[in-house]
């Protein structure tokens, strides 16, 4: 059975069902060339030898939404199995399906899928280091869109690589969570030493 996305083919089996599915290698590279370049500034986008290094540690998880026969979104997260804690990296509603609610669906499956860990850490960035109002007004959407969908303001904030975020939680298992020290572990976890204490601060 083959899956098209974009003028290209996924080759998997069961991919026309619903849901959130565990995305192979071939694919992730495939996502990340026809759809993250686009979706996301450069500035925002991980290498992909990165990506790939830290999934074949057991440290990321790359899941495609799959409904209608063909892929509506994708979701990239960092993982800390030990703590039952995940951060969101990356969520993306393919091009052509955006303003159809499928960005909605996909945080429902989210829940379902992770129903055993303890929850989700989000970056959201801050409002407060805009440049302008037109960027402001992206960010507050782009928070309302998560508090919608039953994420939380945690009130805590972290600067990486420069760029400022406000952190929202996505309670799972447990309703409450120290979103400062989950995320430290998430960070360092994705940096050496160093470079996480000459880029990263949480407060």
């Amino acid at each position: 059975m083959e899956e098209k996305i974009n003028g290209r083919h996924f080759a998997e089996k069961g991919r026309r069902e619903k849901g959130l599915l565990r995305l192979r290698k071939e694919e992730i590279v495939e996502i990340y060339e026809t759809h993250m370049v686009q979706d996301f500034l450069k500035s925002e986008l991980k290498p992909l030898s990165s990506i790939l290094q830290m999934m074949d540690k057991g440290l990321y998880e790359c899941l495609g939404f799959f409904a209608e026969g063909e892929m509506k979104a994708y979701v990239f997260s960092l993982t800390d199995r030990e703590r039952g804690f995940l951060l969101l990296d990356y969520l993306a509603v393919c091009e052509s399906h955006r303003g159809e609610g499928w960005g909605s669906h996909c945080i429902g499956m989210l829940r379902e899928f992770y129903r055993k860990e303890k929850g989700l850490l989000l970056e959201c960035e801050s409002l407060e280091s805009a440049e302008n109002e037109e960027e402001r007004e992206q960010r507050r959407r782009r928070i309302a869109f998560y508090e919608k969908n039953g994420c939380v303001c945690t009130g805590v904030k972290s600067r990486l690589f420069g760029v400022e975020f406000d952190i929202l939680y996505l309670s799972l298992l447990k309703k409450q969570a120290d979103a400062a020290r989950e995320l430290e572990r998430l960070y360092r976890k994705m940096l050496p030493d160093k470079i996480y204490e000459k880029q990263v601060k949480i407060w």
